[in-house]
């Protein structure tokens, strides 16, 4: 049975560069949900994604919408694939996920991709070799909260560490933990280092 995605034609009459889309996107083009768990269970065959896309598929629409170099947002990552294609055609890219299946599968499929173990998928077609990197980071929750009378107070999860790493960041400044010995108790309190805010180095994130 033929599975079709469904896009929009372009308006213009001719486009001078890139590819103009076509209404019916046929799955012998851009593959299926099987293909797809194939592709997953290459990285992760104890736990296949249950709605993973087809690599052929994001290709497509990366062709589409973007060019070499260009930054894709994935805000829902599933199980990283608009990640690892993105990254096979030469994009930037930045994904979000809340669940564990960040661990589970998401990092694992870019280690694969970046060592060149990833053979399935556009590989081939984008003749990837293997290269690049990428940060993980993992979000701090919010500063605020409201408590039950609508008040907006300082969230219970901060410690005093924490807080102080964010009022840095919220007033342009960067926050080091110094270890400082004061006299005989061998007190270590912590201790601000603070930079120019128009010499801003990294923003403060929780780095794994």
């Amino acid at each position: 049975m033929e599975i079709m995605f469904l896009g929009l034609k372009d308006s213009y009459q001719e486009v001078q560069d890139g590819i103009v889309c076509m209404t019916v996107w046929l799955r012998t083009e851009v593959g299926d949900n099987q293909d797809a768990k194939r592709e997953v269970a290459k990285f992760n065959p104890e736990e296949i994604f249950s709605t993973p896309k087809p690599e052929r598929l994001i290709q497509r629409i990366l062709e589409l919408a973007t060019r070499d170099g260009d930054l894709v947002l994935d805000s829902f990552a599933g199980s990283g694939t608009t990640g690892a294609v993105a990254h096979k055609m030469g994009r930037r890219w930045i994904m979000v996920e809340l669940g564990e299946h960040c661990h589970t599968h998401i990092i694992p499929r870019l280690q694969k991709v970046i060592d060149g173990e990833d053979k399935g998928g556009v590989t081939e077609a984008t003749n990837w070799q293997g290269g690049g990197g990428f940060r993980y980071y993992r979000v701090a929750p919010s500063l605020l909260q409201q408590d039950r009378w609508g008040n907006w107070v300082i969230n219970k999860e901060f410690n005093a560490e924490m807080l102080a790493a964010a009022v840095c960041k919220l007033e342009g400044f960067n926050y080091a933990r110094m270890l400082t010995i004061i006299g005989s108790t061998g007190t270590a309190p912590n201790r601000i280092s603070s930079t120019s805010p128009h010499r801003r180095s990294t923003p403060i994130s929780c780095r794994h």
